[in-house]
Parts: C-alpha cells; sequence; structure tokens
C-alpha cells in the first residue's frame, strides 16, 4: 500500500507520508473520555494487592493458623487496601489530567523500522512538573527508591518501539489503541476511527514479518 501512495500526500484523512517515507499523523487523546490509563493503573494495583492478600494466606495456612475468621479478616484488609489504592489512583488521575488541560496531545512518526510518539512540548512541560511534584512526595514520604523512577518519568518526551522488539500487540478499536508489547515496557501507539485500520494493517503486517 506504501509504494503506491505519492510523499507528501494524505494516505487515510489524518495520515500523511512525508517526504522522509514516514507516515505523520497527531492525536489528541481525552484523558477524561478514554481511560485506558487509569484502567492500566488501578489494574496494577489490583494485581498487586492480590499478590499481597494470597502471600498472607499462604504464611497463615504454612504456620496452621488459618481458619475461617483469618481468611474473612485478612479479605477485609485486602479489600480495603484495594478501595484505598483505587481511590488514590482516581484522585491522582483527576489532577494529573486538570494540569494537563484534561488532554494528551501526541505527534506520531511510522515506517517501516518502527513507531515514534512524542509528546508535544507544552505537555511535556506539564508532565516534567508533574514527575517534580512526584519526586517531592517521594521525599515527603521517606520512599527514595521513588524518586529516580518519578525524575525519569518527566525527562522522557518520546518513546521509540522497533519491529523487532515487539513481542506481541493487543487492539482495542473501542478506545483507539494498539498496545506494543516488548521488553520492559509498553508502547501504546493512538489513531482515530477514520486512520485507525491503516495503522492496525501496518502494524500487525511488520510485526508478523519480524
Amino acid at each position: 500500500m506504501e509504494e503506491k501512495v505519492k510523499e507528501g500526500s494524505k494516505v487515510t484523512q489524518n495520515i500523511i507520508l512525508g517526504t522522509d517515507g514516514k507516515y505523520h499523523w497527531f492525536y489528541e487523546y481525552k484523558l477524561m473520555r478514554n481511560p485506558t490509563i487509569l484502567f492500566l493503573i488501578m489494574k496494577m494495583f489490583f494485581w498487586i494487592d492480590l499478590g499481597i492478600f494470597t502471600m498472607l494466606l499462604l504464611f497463615n495456612a504454612i504456620g496452621g493458623r488459618l481458619d475461617w475468621e483469618d481468611f474473612l479478616g485478612i479479605g477485609k484488609a485486602f479489600l480495603l487496601m484495594l478501595a484505598v489504592f483505587e481511590v488514590m489512583t482516581m484522585l491522582g488521575y483527576l489532577l494529573y489530567a486538570a494540569i494537563q488541560g484534561f488532554k494528551y496531545c501526541i505527534m506520531f512518526e511510522m515506517d517501516d523500522k518502527g513507531v515514534k510518539h512524542t509528546q508535544m512540548p507544552a505537555q511535556f512541560k506539564r508532565a516534567q512538573a508533574v514527575a517534580f511534584l512526584a519526586a517531592l512526595m517521594a521525599v515527603a514520604t521517606k520512599q527514595p527508591r521513588l524518586i529516580g523512577p518519578s525524575l525519569l518519568s518527566g525527562s522522557k518526551q518520546s518513546m521509540y518501539t522497533s519491529w523487532n522488539s515487539v513481542r506481541s500487540i493487543q487492539v482495542n478499536r473501542k478506545r483507539q489503541v494498539i498496545k506494543l508489547y516488548e521488553k520492559p515496557s509498553t508502547n501504546q501507539v493512538y489513531a482515530l476511527p477514520e486512520d485507525f485500520d491503516f495503522v492496525q494493517d501496518y502494524i500487525t503486517s511488520h510485526v508478523r514479518k519480524k
């Protein structure tokens, strides 16, 4: 398909094949209308909490102290901790969305080697501020291990994924996202409905080749 399209022309309503041989498009992610990021974080905390719950049950069972009353007590603690985590996640997401102006603006570049997404400059500056606040919170709560990751999260304006490094993909047309799983990270490629088929076909064909 790409060989039939002249460089510098549109291939879909919003995607342009540039003179550099790369496909370019802009995506405005509505942070409150598309909860993909929020659900991802909430799911992460759920599995962490479930892991702690399972370990406590195993420790009690090995020690011969596990009965119905202990199970209910540990279960209540698990549900309470999970509720606290999820509420904090939602409040944090709302704060992040407000700082970002309730949208996340991304430029995508894609060719036969890989795909790159770049956060728009104004958005990136806000992300740096959020990362700095997170680092200060890590210091205040005496969590030094979180300082490095917090600052690092605000220093990354773009992310590149080579087709060679993709281990698997997950397509969610409803949320307009294609997740590219690689070690140790996951890249998320977004496209509007009118552009989605082209992006999906291009990605899946190149990942299969590799």
